[in-house]
């Protein structure tokens, strides 16, 4: 298993030296959403980063990724949507001083306008149409079903096909006329994990409710991940884009929710028996080759409870090496922090009756009282929560790095360090939208 605590330090990796070796058409797994491809005797790198501890150093890989510049001599980067353990634009940035193509799937304007901020030039691939990057080398692309983030990708070049799926969780609406465009499919990277703050972080679960639907929901996204291999077909299949943890306890339900790998491939085998042995618990460092029409897969088999054994060793180590912030002064919330909020909530056309509370951990007496309905922004100092409202408590140190405009709310939200609370405890698309997008 590949170890790299200090993620800064390059780090030789002797299966990338065999992968190299080869002339042969394969794919090297990099680790958690990233993939290295070659086609032809041409390589091409799939969501590659460097900034392993992004969202405020509060995420992991495990195992890590593989870090050795080798990996950087390629003929051109694709990048799959814009969340940081996809999208790196410091690294994007060296990478076109060497002349190497960066390329996108059309049809996500935000994307394109985040990427043009940062000075980084890119090629755009249409969506849904076969489009040659190379005379014997095409790629073909679908987006998301409903979001505006997300998109899949399969390179080919009629001899090997590689699907690159990232988070991209489309259902057979969109994936059975992609499959059907296609064609065969040996290598399919298959996102399964479910990694997000609910109901983890939800204090409006007890205990029991919230163990069950934390069960429900990985099943759930296990299934996902399977449907999405029945349509595909693929000769081999990877299990894709859960080697994400949070720098927390590791044995902290969060975490613990998240299906690893090796999860993955047992369930699958279960549930998904007519294709038992196409999956693969293939982690970062595995490797496979496609000669004389056969696929031969280099990985490490590790069991679960293995895996868990060193996750949390290294979580524990990780979390002394990076010592995340904890601060002594706090923020005093004043009329310029109110002005600011409301600026940015007034930018949201849809006016709904519910409003958005959030405090840090120090000072919960000390709420801004966000009204969706009217757009007023105030301080709440009751205890008692209105009716039709989230309550976000947050860590002091993002808290206060979120009123100072260092970071945005949905960067808050993707560092974890927050609980919250629903009242009346219902899930609400359009409010979700709200708080991620105008805050």
């Amino acid at each position: 298993m590949y170890i790299n605590f200090n993620d800064s330090k390059e780090k030789f990796s002797k299966e990338l030296t065999k992968f190299l070796d080869s002339v042969n058409d394969g794919v090297f797994y990099i680790g958690h959403a990233s993939i290295l491809v070659r086609l032809n005797k041409k390589k091409y790198i799939f969501d590659v980063i460097d900034n392993t501890n992004f969202y405020n150093n509060s995420w992991l890989f495990f195992p890590s990724q593989i870090n050795d510049k080798r990996i950087f001599d390629v003929d051109g980067v694709f990048v799959s949507h814009i969340h940081g353990d996809h999208y790196d634009p410091a690294l994007l940035k060296k990478i076109q001083k060497n002349n190497i193509p960066i390329y996108i799937l059309d049809g996500r304007p935000s994307f394109n306008k985040d990427l043009r901020s940062k000075k980084i030039k890119f090629k755009k691939i249409p969506v849904n149409e076969k489009f040659f990057i190379d005379k014997e080398i095409w790629v073909h692309g679908c987006l998301h079903e409903y979001n505006d983030i997300d998109s899949s990708l399969i390179i080919s070049n009629d001899k090997l096909s590689v699907y690159h799926g990232n988070d991209n969780f489309i259902t057979k609406k969109t994936l059975a006329p992609f499959k059907k465009k296609v064609g065969d499919i040996d290598v399919a990277c298959i996102p399964f994990a479910f990694i997000h703050f609910y109901p983890y972080l939800l204090k409006s679960l007890n205990n029991k409710d919230n163990k069950k639907e934390a069960k429900r929901l990985e099943n759930l996204f296990m299934n996902y991940g399977i449907n999405q291999a029945k349509i595909l077909k693929p000769k081999v299949i990877i299990p894709f884009g859960s080697n994400l943890f949070h720098l927390d306890n590791p044995k902290c339900a969060m975490n613990r929710g998240v299906a690893t790998p090796v999860d993955f491939v047992n369930y699958a085998k279960k549930f998904h028996k007519s294709f038992k042995n196409n999956y693969k618990p293939m982690l970062s460092g595995s490797y496979c080759l496609k000669k004389n029409g056969k696929i031969s897969c280099f990985f490490e088999k590790i069991s679960s409870s293995k895996f868990n054994i060193k996750l949390e060793k290294f979580t524990y180590k990780k979390i002394k090496l990076i010592n995340h912030k904890k601060i002594a002064k706090k923020t005093k919330i004043n009329k310029h922090h109110l002005r600011y909020i409301k600026k940015k909530i007034s930018k949201n056309k849809d006016r709904i009756n519910h409003k958005i509370l959030i405090s840090n951990e120090s000072q919960k007496n000390n709420k801004i009282c966000i009204n969706i309905e009217n757009n007023k922004v105030s301080i709440f100092n009751r205890d008692k929560l209105p009716f039709n409202c989230h309550y976000f408590t947050v860590q002091d140190n993002e808290f206060n790095q979120w009123l100072k405009k260092k970071i945005t709310f949905e960067e808050v939200l993707g560092t974890r360090r927050f609980t919250y609370e629903r009242y009346p405890n219902t899930y609400n698309v359009k409010i979700n939208s709200i708080y991620t997008n105008f805050l």
